[in-house]
């Protein structure tokens, strides 16, 4: 039976050819017993990474192409990437000195914003970078992808379980319901074009070295996301605290509003 996970992705196979299929496959079962795996990353040699299993979705191969193609950023360049019984087949950081956190800070910040610089398609809504379904293991609906939406307002009535302010029930507060409500409100008020977001840049995905970051990596949770998606550095401010965490966000643009909004959001729908 068909993977409906992986149903309609075929098109989006790069170099997809038999030869190259047949290297992939038998690598897997030998040069890489050679080294150790990392979850769905297994490298085959010291220069490349074999990424397979059932939740690696071929948007992430195209992802890390379209950025490669359109910005100076460092992403891992793609061999090939396909289908095998439908399944795809595409450190943790070192303690840094100060100067070199905050050479890093700004390598991220002009990342960032190069990402945003990127200029989507008229009618483009919440949605990969082809058009399609996105994905994000965090989100507490179970979907296993989701949408594409065509705007931010139907993006995030889907996100509050299409929730209005006449159905808010008894159960929560006035302050907790007026909350809400200035939530719904801002959802679905007007919004600028989505800006193209990494959406898990933690400290895993973030290749560096020395104070030099060479490598950004993961791409399966990005796409193109109202701006709220760029403001947060997932795990980059859980993991530093106080000082650094504010020095990292105020490098950033803030999104008070927007913040507020999500706050509210996750209390009620779960963080994501």
């Amino acid at each position: 039976m068909a993977n409906p996970y992986h149903e309609d992705s075929e098109a989006l196979a790069i170099n997809n050819t038999y030869a190259r299929r047949f290297l992939a496959r038998l690598a897997l079962h030998t040069t890489a017993k050679l080294f150790n795996r990392d979850g769905p990353c297994i490298p085959i040699s010291k220069h490349r990474i074999l990424k397979t299993g059932y939740s690696v979705h071929l948007t992430e191969a195209v992802t890390m192409k379209y950025v490669a193609e359109n910005t100076s950023i460092p992403v891992p360049k793609v061999y090939c990437s396909f289908l095998h019984r439908n399944s795809n087949l595409a450190g943790a950081w070192r303690y840094l000195s100060e100067e070199s956190l905050q050479k890093i800070f700004l390598q991220l910040k002009d990342m960032i914003q190069e990402l945003r610089a990127l200029q989507p398609l008229p009618n483009t809504g919440v949605e990969s970078c082809v058009g399609g379904s996105l994905y994000d293991s965090r989100l507490p609906h179970g979907a296993l992808r989701f949408g594409p939406f065509k705007t931010a307002q139907e993006f995030h009535r889907w996100l509050r379980n299409n929730l209005e302010p006449t159905r808010i029930g008894d159960h929560v507060t006035d302050q907790d319901a007026d909350d809400i409500k200035a939530m719904i409100a801002k959802q679905n008020g007007q919004w600028p074009p989505p800006v193209f977001t990494h959406r898990d840049l933690n400290p895993s995905n973030i290749l560096n070295r020395g104070d030099e970051i060479v490598g950004i990596v993961d791409w399966e949770f990005s796409g193109w996301y109202p701006p709220i998606g760029n403001t947060r550095l997932r795990g980059l401010e859980i993991l530093l605290e106080g000082e650094w965490q504010s020095i990292l966000l105020s490098l950033f643009e803030p999104y008070p509003e927007e913040l507020e909004m999500e706050r509210t959001r996750s209390k009620w729908w779960g963080e994501w």
